[in-house]
């Protein structure tokens, strides 16, 4: 069995899980059948190079989400839908497949997990971006500013590392959507904020994978604090990287976004959390879609 899911070149911290989650409950990859599996992401949609590579192979849906585009969904007697990420996955395909919540919360049955959820706290608020706003920002020194800590969402020193960081935090403020997922798991309240990903993501893409996984878990109406990241220093990052640096449009208006970032968040006094009684049954039905799918590929 393979286990399936898109590689950033950088890291991506949320899509790093799957090779470090899986291993520990399915075991490791095994090059000798043609099970292909594919777990945390949003990687279902039509033409996706992943999912074209793999062709006629058998392939294993735990708990993946729909990205939604202007078609719909194509998939035959190759694929097996075990549960998808949320109610917007199963209703984009006609409600005809379970869904459950987001395959990260498998992580709550690897036998490092009550190490994890104990560790202790060292950081009253972390902050989280999303792994595309990295190249705009100097995220490190932003959080300096505020007095908080700083988690990359590249996972560069490893996914457990990363875990422990949201862990060791009292509280996470996170626009990558696994940065408020995994201290969901682990009980960190956390609060979401929207920076790049309407551009760098595309805001149908982002907002949907939201509220899939939000609604999975029975929180429909939370408040999202939104800064506004203007068009021209998008379109700037890219001019100065054609220009190997030598052309500067917006260099002013990018420190009054730096500002802006400051204000909110700082500002920030709402966090969530998934009711305990809804993780309960969340960790019943994913258990039983790990020991089936264990009993069929032992």
């Amino acid at each position: 069995m393979e286990y399936i899911y898109y590689k950033d070149p950088s890291g991506n911290f949320g899509d790093d899980l799957n090779g470090w989650l899986w291993p520990q409950i399915f075991g490791k990859e095994n090059s000798e059948n043609d099970i292909a599996f594919l777990g945390i992401g949003s990687i279902l949609f039509n033409n996706h190079k992943i999912l074209t590579d793999l062709k006629e192979r058998k392939k294993i849906v735990f708990g993946t989400g729909i990205r939604p585009t202007y078609e719909t969904f194509k998939f035959d007697k190759t694929w097996d839908i075990k549960f998808l990420r949320g109610p917007l996955s199963a209703y984009t395909l006609n409600n005809k497949h379970e869904f459950i919540t987001d395959a990260a919360y498998a992580l709550r049955f690897v036998e490092s997990f009550g190490y994890l959820k104990k560790t202790e706290k060292k950081y009253e608020i972390s902050v989280m971006p999303y792994f595309k706003s990295i190249e705009f920002f100097d995220w490190k020194s932003i959080c300096d500013d505020l007095g908080y800590h700083y988690i990359s969402p590249l996972s560069e020193n490893g996914v457990e590392f990363t875990l422990k960081e949201i862990a060791s935090s009292k509280y996470l403020i996170s626009e990558a959507m696994h940065g408020a997922i995994l201290a969901d798991i682990m009980r960190v309240p956390w609060s979401r904020y929207v920076l790049t990903t309407p551009i760098t993501e595309g805001s149908m893409v982002s907002e949907f994978k939201w509220m899939d996984w939000l609604y999975s878990i029975g929180l429909s109406n939370i408040n999202t604090t939104f800064i506004k990241f203007n068009r021209k220093t998008f379109l700037n990052h890219w001019i100065k990287k054609i220009s190997l640096d030598t052309i500067n449009v917006d260099f002013f208006l990018k420190q009054v976004i730096v500002k802006d970032i400051i204000t909110q968040l700082s500002s920030i006094n709402h966090y969530y959390l998934s009711k305990d009684k809804d993780i309960e049954i969340i960790d019943i039905k994913i258990c039983d879609k790990i020991l089936d799918f264990r009993s069929q590929i032992i």
